[in-house]
């Protein structure tokens, strides 16, 4: 009876084994699997951010380009540094992540808590397939595109097909996104007009040689206003690493900080997109909309830099290539209204308008497809 006791005791203690291997073992397995679609999303945020340095990266260049006040070469080579550094010292040195925060808190937290990670995967996959096909559509039409409207767009979207109407935080989308698609433009009209008719002001009894001191001026803005569009368009695609190791690395989402080599990763591909790209939006934006002078070039990237920062500090996800097109129309009408081609910013300000509905229609779409097929 005893040794059938000891059998009975040494079997259970190796089913125990057995069976606690198992659990390892799976545990193990679903470890690996989160970090596979931590690791897909990431290197999608990374192709998106690379094409927001071949987009909105120009827009940093390009009316000091458009009036010659910079050498192209030169100007892209300035602007390239500081889009590396300032996120870097802005979002790791002094921890001003609220853009990345607003992109991550357009979901609510209720609606994916305790889903599972292939779920959240499915979700975040398709939000990058929206942005980055819509995205690719809008470079053959040599436009500036709403970087930002794309992105949020394929967000909402796919977040709608995963968690329905409830999951999101309408208000925040209404206010940061919705609102400021039409709001951006206004605001940066006005500060452009009223900033173009105080340096006329200011200047009309100065000699010629002011404009040397303004062309030497661009060279201190390009560095500003390549700050202002880096660190809003680079907290972007953190935010959409925040769900994904939120939803799928088990994160918290008000815990979790961004470690520096993701944003340092982000910093620089965003900066190699701006080197290997973006001429094309340099003429849209620098000629097409108004012929600037160098003094008007000044102003416009003072007034786009001002807005731009602004937003990025209390957490606002604006489209830069808006707030820069805004910008030079609200020089423009300042200077002479009848010099601004309207035509061009008819096209422009319908593009803005749409991006936003046909990114959430497309997330929406390529996210039912994909819960169709895998789950």
């Amino acid at each position: 009876m005893t040794d059938k006791c000891a059998i009975i005791s040494a079997y259970m203690l190796l089913y125990s084994h057995i069976i606690e291997d198992n659990e390892k073992d799976i545990e193990v397995k679903r470890q690996q699997e989160m970090n596979a679609y931590t690791i897909v999303i990431l290197l999608m945020a990374v192709a998106y951010t690379f094409y927001m340095g071949f987009s909105d990266g120009a827009n940093a260049v390009a009316t000091c380009v458009a009036t010659r006040a910079i050498k192209p070469h030169y100007a892209i080579i300035i602007a390239g540094v500081v889009k590396f550094a300032a996120p870097i010292i802005i979002c790791f040195v002094l921890g001003s992540d609220s853009v990345a925060r607003t992109v991550g808190a357009l979901i609510n937290d209720e609606a994916f808590s305790g889903i599972a990670p292939k779920e959240g995967f499915i979700f975040l996959l398709s939000t990058m397939l929206a942005a980055l096909i819509w995205s690719l559509i809008s470079v053959f039409t040599a436009l500036p595109n709403s970087t930002s409207h794309t992105l949020l767009g394929g967000l909402v979207g796919a977040g709608l097909a995963s968690f329905g109407f409830g999951g999101i935080d309408w208000t925040a989308v209404g206010l940061k996104v919705i609102l400021m698609v039409f709001l951006t433009p206004v605001i940066c009209i006005i500060v452009g007009i009223i900033m173009e008719k105080f340096f006329i002001w200011m200047c009309r009894r100065m000699d010629r040689g002011v404009k040397k001191f303004f062309k030497v001026a661009q060279v201190f803005n390009v560095t500003l206003l390549s700050t202002s569009i880096s660190i809003n368009n680079v907290q972007k695609s953190m935010g959409v690493f925040l769900l994904a190791m939120v939803m799928c690395g088990g994160e918290n989402m008000s815990s979790y900080t961004f470690d520096f080599w993701t944003i340092a990763l982000m910093s620089f591909v965003i900066m190699l997109g701006l080197l290997l790209g973006g001429y094309k939006l340099i003429y849209t934006v620098g000629k097409k909309i108004y012929r600037m002078g160098t003094i008007q070039s000044v102003v416009a990237q003072l007034s786009t830099a001002s807005v731009a920062l602004t937003c990025s500090f209390i957490g606002i996800p604006v489209s830069t290539g808006q707030v820069v097109s805004s910008s030079i129309i609200g020089v423009g009408i300042a200077e002479r209204i009848s010099g601004v081609h309207w035509n061009r910013v008819k096209r422009i300000f319908i593009n803005w308008i749409l991006t936003f509905p046909i990114a959430m229609a497309v997330g929406a779409i390529i996210c039912l497809i994909i819960r169709a097929i895998f789950l």
